[in-house]
């Protein structure tokens, strides 16, 4: 049988089954031994899909291990801290005020999801907060960086906005990230009615404490798909690029030459202008002249917020101690 596996502690799992007898249904497994002891050997993760055996003695016991996983598919990707794998898309939940948009918090995860081959989904929440002349920053940041961005207001009545983020959801398997305060439960009961979500959110419906960061829980929704509201997917770790780049070229000092070139790359709009040229070939697009990113947004056509977010990031990593 084929299935998904929507949650992970330790050596058991949790796994939504998608084809055979017991489709629809959840069986909570254990791993065949290489997997958890082959040093060469992938371990599972939420979001693997996975083919199953089921123990028959123990079939009529819910309450007890009745299925192995006998094999992992091959993965699309997959994230160490949180652990999860094969996300389609990152659903990044933030509002347009109250809270004021935490800009480098939303560049830290777009990063993160274009490494990771992941598509970004900004969701611009609280859109009913704007006054009626007033232009939606947030919207207009991310619209114009080439991200897939959405306005909505989770508390109105009006359901525009919320039809495209149905699709995005459609069939894919995606995660939730979100500030406290930007209204990522209110979004939620509004796109999954078949939930009936409490005022605590997914958090409470999965029976999983809030204070879990390292747990990833999956849920099956009625769009085909699969969804995650993790507090883990709010503190992705941005260390990976460190380790990309030692994998790539052991010698530290070679690393950091080409820290600029991995970085820049996970900023398409600012990557962009990178690619055009700019007068020093190792141009770190922080503070040289005739650097064309700087260029760029002294003249409008990248945003301010996006390149402090990339200075930030490349200090950050520039200086962090092995």
């Amino acid at each position: 049988m084929t299935g998904r596996i929507i949650k992970g502690v330790k050596e058991f799992f949790d796994v939504y089954v998608e084809s055979g007898e017991l489709a629809g249904e959840i069986v909570r497994c254990n791993s065949k031994g290489a997997f958890r002891f082959e040093r060469d050997s992938i371990k599972p993760l939420a979001g693997d899909s996975v083919e199953i055996a089921i123990n028959e003695k123990n079939k009529d016991d819910t309450e007890r291990i009745f299925g192995i996983i006998e094999k992992i598919h091959g993965r699309k990707n997959y994230l160490v801290r949180p652990p999860a794998a094969n996300l389609d898309s990152l659903l990044i939940v933030a509002a347009v005020k109250s809270p004021a948009p935490a800009y480098f918090f939303i560049d830290k995860l777009t990063a993160c999801a274009v490494y990771n081959d992941i598509t970004p989904v900004i969701i611009a929440n609280k859109i009913d907060l704007l006054e009626a002349d007033e232009d939606c920053e947030l919207y207009n940041i991310y619209d114009k960086a080439g991200f897939k961005t959405v306005k909505v207001s989770a508390v109105s009545e009006s359901e525009a906005g919320f039809d495209e983020i149905r699709e995005e959801l459609r069939g894919k398997i995606c995660a939730f990230a979100g500030v406290s305060g930007a209204g990522k439960s209110s979004i939620l009961n509004r796109l999954f009615h078949n939930l009936n979500l409490e005022t605590g959110g997914l958090s409470e419906k999965i029976e999983r404490g809030k204070h879990t960061t390292r747990t990833v829980e999956f849920f099956r929704h009625d769009l085909d798909g699969y969804a995650a509201d993790t507090p883990g997917f709010s503190m992705l770790e941005f260390d990976y690029i460190d380790v990309a780049l030692n994998q790539k070229e052991k010698d530290k000092k070679s690393a950091r030459e080409n820290l600029k070139d991995e970085l820049i790359s996970l900023f398409p709009d600012l990557c962009d202008f990178s690619d055009s040229g700019c007068k020093y070939r190792r141009c770190t697009h922080i503070k040289e002249d005739g650097c064309k990113v700087l260029q760029a947004v002294e003249d409008g056509e990248a945003a301010k917020s996006r390149h402090e977010s990339y200075a930030g990031l490349y200090e950050y990593l520039k200086n962090k101690k092995e």
